[in-house]
């Protein structure tokens, strides 16, 4: 008796142990899943976008809006000035920022990164040669390889509020332009997942400790039946 007894002993602990062990296993796989997509949105590198305005003629501007896990949107050291502009005929392009003189005029405009929301002011401007007031167009080119490297679920280059292209799927704009001022907004968004999936796994959690505990309480309610 005491052998069959220490036998049922033996084996109930190795059911015990199994289950704790299969019960913990559960809880930290399902909590290392849903933590990951945490992980790796830490570690995003910066990206930038590259914008260049043409015309019809050989004169062009570039400049860069960038994101950065080491940026903010306020004024950071990635945020370059835009020099003083040339002698005429010329186009000039900047970020209008808020930020005290000469960083309210912004050759390269850095955010913070990631985000669900960022907005870029661009203002853009052909300044013809003296005495020449006549119309030309401008191009605004760049890569959506690169912008689809933002993560947002959505990049638009809006004009006078309007949506004028998709920033993740398009690569141009071309608009016409007298010597005016032409004030753009490129905005970045993020579309919040309300289903709860990447919520911080409490309800994977919950459900296996209770699963460990059922387990837990019908091996004990086995021993005192075969005891």
């Amino acid at each position: 008796m005491k052998k069959n007894s220490f036998i049922r002993k033996s084996a109930l602990r190795k059911i015990l142990v199994t289950s704790v062990i299969i019960g913990l296993l559960g809880i930290g796989i399902q909590t290392v899943s849903h933590l990951s997509p945490f992980i790796v949105s830490a570690q995003e590198d910066t990206w930038i976008l590259t914008l260049r305005i043409t015309g019809s003629s050989d004169r062009e501007a570039t400049i860069i809006l960038k994101g950065s896990p080491n940026a903010s949107d306020g004024q950071d050291v990635d945020d370059i000035p835009i020099p003083p502009p040339p002698m005429p005929p010329y186009i000039r392009a900047w970020f209008a920022t808020s930020f005290p003189i000469p960083f309210n005029v912004l050759l390269n405009e850095s955010k913070q990164f990631p985000s669900d929301w960022a907005e870029w002011n661009l203002s853009i401007i052909w300044v013809p040669e003296l005495e020449n007031d006549s119309f030309t167009t401008l191009n605004i080119t760049w890569n959506p390889s690169q912008a689809i490297q933002s993560s947002f679920d959505s990049l638009q280059l809006y004009e006078r509020n309007t949506s004028v292209a998709n920033m993740l799927t398009e690569n141009h704009y071309s608009f016409p332009s007298n010597g005016s001022i032409h004030h753009f907004q490129i905005i970045g968004k993020t579309i919040n997942d309300t289903s709860g999936e990447n919520d911080f796994p409490i309800l994977p959690i919950t459900l296996g400790i209770i699963v460990l505990v059922i387990v837990v309480i019908i091996a004990v309610f086995w021993y005192k039946q075969k005891k």
